[in-house]
């Protein structure tokens, strides 16, 4: 595979199961080493020297978010001592991920707490939580993995509005979707389908 993603771009990945959509993002993820080939970015080849500074500079939602028992601050500044979140950020990032009418609606607002593994979550909440959650990392590039494809058409719907949303309010931000659904990459300026 040979493929140049520039900064900014919506990118949509398309293909059946076992074509190598999640092999192509662990590699993109630096998670794999290629093979063979390479892979650069902004021309410098990703190397065990500078995975790290690349890897803080993604940000990852898949399909199945992982949700601790505390509250949705510390879900979203998932991995930050309560004293370290930057509570301007993590409203900055609610609205960003269409979660401020949720959020709103809660007594204890931030401070709510979600439950066991978020059991007070509902599946386009989840998904949402995940989106803030890259987008409080401060992320230049976004991927979706399948993120969409255990919620019903509606919430799909409106999970896929709200990335749209996102990247037409940060033309910067690089997305990249793998999707089984065309309704998931119908927005994307460009889809490849892996064969």
């Amino acid at each position: 595979l040979s493929l140049t993603i520039h900064k900014g771009e919506r990118i949509g990945i398309q293909g059946t199961s076992g074509v190598g959509k999640t092999t192509l993002f662990n590699l993109i993820l630096g998670l794999y080493q290629p093979t063979h080939g390479e892979i650069l970015i902004d021309g410098t080849p990703l190397t065990d020297h500078n995975i790290r500074k690349w890897q803080n500079a993604i940000g990852y939602v898949s399909q199945s978010v992982f949700i601790t028992e505390g509250t949705i601050a510390q879900n979203i500044a998932f991995g930050c001592r309560h004293d370290e979140i930057d509570m301007q950020r993590i409203k900055e990032v609610i609205e960003s991920a269409d979660l401020k009418e949720f959020v709103d609606g809660l007594e204890s607002g931030i401070d709510t707490r979600i439950g066991e593994q978020g059991s007070r979550l509902s599946g386009g909440q989840r998904q949402r939580i995940g989106i803030a959650r890259a987008l409080y990392k401060g992320c230049d590039v976004l991927l979706f993995d399948e993120a969409t494809s255990s919620l019903d058409n509606h919430t799909e719907h409106n999970i896929n509005q709200s990335i749209e949303q996102l990247s037409a309010q940060n033309k910067s931000l690089t997305i990249v979707i793998i999707a089984h659904r065309d309704s998931s990459i119908k927005y994307c300026d460009r889809i490849f389908t892996l064969e």
